[in-house]
This record gives structure tokens, C-alpha cells and sequence, in this order.
């Protein structure tokens, strides 16, 4: 059944989505290339800070539910966070920098090898905490807390991405969407953003593919109005 909390369902879909291709991205990678490698770093850069502000809200606002009620279920995940993220994170940062510096081909190599394993670790690790997450926390979360409470919790963590942020991460998960998917995420966020942030994002939306907005428009008649 579909609830308020599948909003979470659509950034971890769409957060496996990206370490999947960055995966690849990291693997077919030309190190010679500095214009490739920019654009890779920029991108990982990106996708970094909007996990971590992902991780953030989880942490703010929807772990802290859960302790109420159940006290250290939430220590595993936000553990994930701490101790494992940040080291490969800052594995894939030392990459790209060796890459900008390194002045022969045998270092560049070096640094594409190690620019390749981060992002097979990366991949691993979010494969199995986001499973974590969708199979184990969402479930409980939706046995314990009536509507209301998620829509709170839903809306808490939506509410933590600044405006920019926001808008960069809805169309990174509305780009990979299905139109089911699609429909889910704009009914939720027209239930908890105020209209004229909405309306920014409508717009947005709407620029990316006319012909997909109209499919919205035809399932969601308010977006006509």
C-alpha cells in the first residue's frame, strides 16, 4: 500500500541508481582527459553532499521518532553513516586529487585503480544499508506510526534540504522515476511544501519533458488548475 514514507522508497531507489553508474563511470573513466575527470568529480561532489543531507535528516528527524519508541534500532544505521561513508568518500576525494596532480602515467593509474575501488565500495555499502533500510527500518516505521505521524516525519526530513538542494534532488530522482513513481512523489510533495515552493518545482519538472508533465498532468488534474 502506498503511504507517505515511500518518498524514502524514492530517493534510495534513486541513490542506487547513481553508485551503480558511477561505478561504471569511475571504471571507463579516461584519466587524460581533464575535462572527463572534471565533470566525474563535480558530479561525485554533488551526490555526496546531497547523501549526506539525506543522512542528515534521518538522523534529525526520523531516528529520533524511532528511539522513542525504540530505543538503539536507529544506532545500526546512523553507524553506517559515522564509520564507513566518510572513509570511502574520502577515498574517492584522494582519487580525483592524485588524478589533478599526477604527472605520469603510471601514478594516473594508481589513482584510476583506487577511483575505481572507492566506487565499488561505495556501491556495496549503500546496496546493503539502503536494503537495510527498506526492509527492515520503513516496515516498522509503518507498523508503529499512524498517517499523520508519517506525513510529520515525511515532511520533518523534507524539510531539512535548502531550497536549491531540493529542487537538484527532486529532479535527480525524477529523471530515473517511473510514472508511477513520478505520481507518488508529486502528490507527496503538493501535501507538504508550501505552493509557491511547489509551484518552482512544478516548473522545473515541467521543463525536463513536456510529454512526461503532461502524463502528470493527466493523472494529477490539480496540476492543470
Amino acid at each position: 500500500m502506498s503511504g507517505p514514507l515511500d518518498v524514502y522508497l524514492y530517493i534510495h531507489d534513486a541513490i542506487l541508481r547513481e553508485v551503480a553508474e558511477l561505478e561504471l563511470a569511475a571504471r571507463e573513466l579516461n584519466g587524460e582527459d581533464a575535462t572527463e575527470v572534471a565533470a566525474l568529480a563535480d558530479r561525485m561532489a554533488w551526490f555526496h553532499k546531497m547523501v549526506r543531507q539525506h543522512e542528515q535528516a534521518e538522523e534529525e528527524v526520523l531516528f529520533p521518532a524511532m528511539n522513542e519508541r525504540y530505543r538503539f534500532v536507529a544506532e545500526t544505521y546512523k553507524f553506517d553513516h559515522d564509520h564507513f561513508e566518510d572513509q570511502v568518500f574520502d577515498g574517492i576525494d584522494a582519487a580525483f586529487a592524485g588524478l589533478a596532480r599526477s604527472n605520469g602515467n603510471g601514478e594516473r593509474k594508481d589513482h584510476l585503480r583506487l577511483l575505481h575501488r572507492q566506487n565499488i565500495a561505495l556501491n556495496v555499502h549503500m546496496k546493503l544499508h539502503i536494503s537495510k533500510e527498506n526492509e527492515l527500518l520503513i516496515p516498522k516505521l509503518e507498523r508503529e506510526f499512524d498517517i499523520e505521524e508519517q506525513i510529520a516525519i515525511a515532511g520533518g526530513m523534507a524539510g531539512m534540504f535548502d531550497p536549491q538542494l531540493m529542487g537538484e534532488t527532486v529532479g535527480f530522482m525524477y529523471r530515473g522515476q517511473s510514472a508511477n513513481d513520478r505520481e507518488g512523489m508529486i502528490r507527496f510533495l503538493m501535501n507538504v511544501l508550501p505552493e509557491e515552493a511547489f509551484g518552482g518545482l512544478a516548473g522545473m519538472l515541467e521543463g525536463m519533458s513536456a510529454d512526461d508533465w503532461s502524463e502528470m498532468q493527466r493523472r494529477i488534474p490539480e496540476l492543470s488548475a
